[in-house]
């Protein structure tokens, strides 16, 4: 049975799966991971806006990634800083710890594998394990990134997080500088939710401050099944439920910005006037200097008036996210 409707909070929508949604199948994509939201509803009124709860129930992820993939992942996995780390490790232990060589025929380089007991001890004893685009080794979450890259045009990378409960808090209380659906594949995990503290926050360029101390905007536990979708630039804690295991899987994505758009615009500009590609007249006489950051407000006013330039180069930057390669050996026609 489904759970209970809950009601909508300040700044936060929660829903609740329908019926007949019982499982996420990958080609099923961005709506599959909002229903009973539409894709069309997310897209125009939530996206970039505020967070999602979709209230799942237990076993909807299983087809696409649980502890057993995970066990055949890591045993088959060889260990690599830029896909595995441990995040705040139990005293800090690193992962390093954790490996052994790999047995090889013919040695290239010094690869390691990790050692199940000695990663056990150290998730017991509180670490965190992150795999970085772990979409990259399952065809099942390969096909559901590529299926949520085309609703949203954009790169979407997926990371899976693994405790084995009663961990502290893997990260402090933070904001990320991108967009964030997070499943909720296994387990529990506790989250607290604050609005952000400067307005589309971004990346270096934003140092916001943090919220004050007090009751959050949203505070619960996701659970096998849930969603959680979550804008740039809100405040959160997560932390683990004592006793649960946990399992969830977070798709990142980057949306295009305004400052995007302009930087297009730049390109676009340095192509057809020779005036972008000057120098700055960082010695000229006043005169002459003056004269010259005339002629290139004018260029840039132009360029802003011109219509349908600041749309179509918006609608390139929001084309769509890469290519991911696609091999058809021993035929070559489809590889890309």
């Amino acid at each position: 049975m489904p759970r209970p409707r809950t009601h909508r909070g300040t700044g936060v929508a929660v829903h609740t799966l329908e019926a007949g949604a019982a499982h996420c199948a990958p080609a099923d994509g961005l709506a599959g991971l909002l229903s009973p939201l539409t894709e069309q509803e997310f897209l125009r009124d939530r996206l970039g806006t505020e967070p999602v709860v979709i209230r799942g129930r237990e076993g909807r992820f299983r087809g696409l990634f649980g502890w057993s993939r995970l066990n055949e992942l890591l045993a088959s996995t060889r260990t690599d800083a830029s896909r595995i780390h441990l995040v705040r490790s139990a005293d800090g232990v690193p992962l390093a710890s954790c490996a052994e060589p790999v047995p090889q025929l013919s040695p290239r380089g010094r690869p390691s594998r990790l050692r199940p007991e000695r990663l056990y001890e150290t998730l017991h004893a509180g670490s965190t394990l992150a795999i970085d685009g772990v979409e990259e080794l399952h065809a099942p979450l390969r096909a559901l990134v590529t299926a949520v890259e085309g609703s949203l045009r954009s790169l979407v990378q997926a990371n899976l997080y693994v405790n084995l409960g009663g961990a502290p808090q893997g990260f402090h209380t933070h904001w990320d500088d991108h967009d964030v659906l997070v499943l909720q594949a296994e387990g529990a995990k506790h989250w607290d939710i604050h609005p952000p503290t400067e307005e589309h926050p971004v990346g270096v360029l934003s140092d916001p401050p943090p919220p004050a101390v007090g009751a959050a905007t949203w505070s619960g536990d996701l659970t096998e099944g849930d969603v959680l979708y979550l804008p740039r630039g809100w405040w959160h804690t997560v932390r683990a439920v004592e006793g649960r295991p946990s399992l969830h899987l977070t798709l990142g994505t980057r949306l295009p910005s305004a400052g995007d758009l302009l930087r297009r615009l730049l390109v676009h500009l340095a192509r057809s006037h020779p005036l972008v590609r000057q120098d700055l007249p960082r010695f000229a006489a006043a005169d002459r200097a003056q004269d010259w950051y005339a002629a290139l407000r004018e260029v840039l006013v132009t360029a802003a008036r011109e219509p349908g330039l600041l749309e179509e180069l918006a609608e390139r930057a929001g084309g769509g996210a890469p290519h991911r390669p696609q091999f058809t050996l021993p035929d070559t026609a489809g590889t890309r």
